[in-house]
């Protein structure tokens, strides 16, 4: 799939190509204005346009203008409801690696994922339950074995800490995209070892790291009829339950 286009060094732009099977797990972080909902929407779509088959189950904890196209679709949550969607998914994992992959490629989408696990934790104390540890748990072991038996997973964050993916589970992102303007220790965080660029970079663009490539600066282009495009991207994914 196309994972926007490669800018700097005084080259025209050119689109990045990286495959899901080999790169199954992405970590998408930038803070406000730094256009990751945009962004999120841009990858969503040329993601079903190259892999139309993939079940995707997208959680939006903001419950957002921007997914809300998505309401009816059975496996979009929003709100409070995204700890059922990601335990749902983590069911369906559970069980495909007792029965082994059928083929079908899956993927777990979760924006806002801190807010939602400050959320949980705050819920946690007050009901005495357990919430917080059953995703940080399932994240994590989806993150360390989902790509063998084709479960992949994105995490939409403003900040990557670590304490969010347990046992070293952030490790195991095979991409890694920042976005807009990101601080020094972000950049440390994320990037570790690699020459960032000292630049600041504009909603839409950033840096991107993937697994077996060096670090490449990317856009991701305007969409030139927003509305046609979320049509595009609900009528892909009904199309397995409006048979």
């Amino acid at each position: 799939m196309k994972w926007g286009y490669i800018t700097g060094n005084g080259k025209p732009p050119f689109p990045l190509y990286l495959d899901i099977n080999t790169h199954c797990h992405a970590l998408l972080t930038g803070g406000s204005n730094s256009g990751k909902s945009y962004t999120l929407l841009n990858l969503v779509g040329n993601l079903l346009q190259s892999n139309p088959q993939i079940i995707l189950t997208l959680c939006d904890f903001k419950n957002s203008e921007d997914f809300g196209f998505l309401k009816g679709y059975p496996n979009y949550y929003s709100g409070n409801g995204c700890y059922q969607g990601i335990m749902n998914y983590y069911e369906s994992f559970c069980n495909a690696r007792i029965q082994g992959e059928n083929g079908v490629r899956h993927l777990l989408i979760v924006d806002e994922y801190p807010a939602m696990i400050n959320y949980l934790t705050a819920k946690d104390k007050q009901d005495k339950t357990k919430k917080t540890g059953d995703i940080l748990g399932a994240v994590a072991e989806i993150l360390m074995l989902g790509r063998g038996i084709k479960y992949g997973v994105w995490i939409v964050t403003q900040r990557a800490d670590a304490s969010l993916f347990t046992n070293g589970a952030r490790d195991n992102f095979m991409i890694v995209l920042g976005l807009g303007r990101m601080s020094k220790e972000q950049k440390s965080m994320l990037f570790s070892g690699e020459d960032v660029p000292e630049k600041v970079y504009r909603q839409g663009e950033g840096c991107l790291l993937a697994d077996g490539n060096p670090l490449y600066e990317v856009t991701f282009p305007r969409i030139s009829n927003i509305i046609d495009w979320k049509k595009h991207i609900k009528e892909i994914l009904m199309q397995h339950y409006d048979k």
